[in-house]
């Protein structure tokens, strides 16, 4: 089961968890088959891949927070390394004219 956009991943998470727990009762009750074991070893596998999307996502890879900061870098320091060397500079006004009281 893949997050989908009105699923979030920890729902899925607890959904395939709530399954696995599910199989794993049925195969301790004399329900172990091949299919319900192969079962219960593909939930774990798509459990272990949920959990690391998870873990990147609470560390911001996912949700975009290192795009954002990307953005703002770029915006505040430019996109270019030497733009942070050697920063444009400032030009004077050309023939503006000063209007000085006397």
């Amino acid at each position: 089961m893949q997050a989908t956009q009105t699923t979030t991943t920890i729902e899925c998470i607890n959904e395939l968890t709530a399954e696995r727990s599910r199989l794993y009762r049925l195969a301790s009750n004399g329900g172990r088959t091949p299919d319900v074991m192969a079962k219960i070893h593909a939930l774990t596998a798509e459990l272990e891949h949920l959990w690391e999307l998870r873990r990147q996502e609470r560390a911001g890879r996912v949700e975009g927070i290192d795009a954002l900061i990307e953005g703002q870098y770029a915006r505040i320091y430019g996109r270019d390394y030497e733009e942070i060397l050697a920063p444009p500079t400032v030009g004077e006004p050309e023939d503006d004219k000063l209007l000085v009281a006397a």
